[in-house]
């Protein structure tokens, strides 16, 4: 067995994009770029948003989508369906802190 390799990182503040859902609200995602790896094959992504206030009544923000070697998704809304702006999130310094494991 292989030691296991990690990287680890965080997004920049401003890399959120607008996402509308049809019955849903309104949320935010952002991609997440984990190429600095190196990684040959899917690793084991963990992570969660951070920033200044009120990510706790937000929802999505450790549950990671269409993961490869090369990064992943993360969507994240309000919990009560309000929308939720990419406005909102840059003005309190909302960003994703992940660990990226290959075993």
């Amino acid at each position: 067995m292989s030691n296991p390799r990690f990287i680890a990182g965080n997004t920049a503040i401003d890399d959120w994009q607008q996402h509308v859902e049809d019955d849903n609200g309104t949320g935010i995602y952002i991609d997440v770029d984990t190429s600095a790896g190196n990684f040959s094959e899917t690793p084991v992504y963990t992570a969660n948003l951070c920033g200044r206030d009120s990510m706790w009544t937000t929802t999505g923000g450790n549950t990671i989508y269409t993961p490869t070697s090369k990064g992943f998704r993360i969507y994240v809304r309000w919990q009560d369906g309000r929308p939720l702006t990419v406005e909102y999130a840059v003005s309190h310094g909302w960003y994703i802190s992940w660990v990226a494991t290959e075993v």
